[in-house]
């Protein structure tokens, strides 16, 4: 769950400290608890793995305007569309992933581009 990464945006360096800080608490009152639980959901949420079962839980009609016609990938071909090197990931991000299936809007595009080119020479 934890980032360690030096690079990492400020918000997730806030956010682990407030985790290391509230774990080291020997008493933790029930606001503690909170701000524990929320601060380490807030990491965990931008899991590649929860991005990708969120999406999956989205109404069929948006599915079929991102995707077209093509199916909904499995995790393993979602995955290997991601980022490499990065570990966390915003919902947004996960609909431009998901985007890049659709092999109907792929062709359409290069299509365009030829076209294009074509009319240019």
């Amino acid at each position: 769950m934890k980032t360690t990464k030096t690079n990492a945006p400020k918000w997730v360096n806030k956010t682990n400290a407030t985790i290391e800080t509230l774990k080291a608490k020997s008493q933790k009152t029930s606001f503690d608890w909170v701000r524990l639980t929320n601060a380490e959901l807030k990491i965990a949420d931008k899991s590649l793995s929860k991005i990708y079962k969120k999406l999956g839980e989205l109404e069929k009609a948006n599915l079929i305007g991102i995707l077209g016609k093509s199916k909904f990938p499995s995790f393993k071909e979602f995955t290997s569309k991601a980022k490499e090197g990065k570990n966390l990931f915003s919902i947004y991000e996960g609909l431009m992933i998901l985007r890049k299936f659709n092999k109907s809007e792929q062709t359409k595009a290069k299509v365009k581009r030829q076209n294009k080119a074509v009319a240019a020479a």
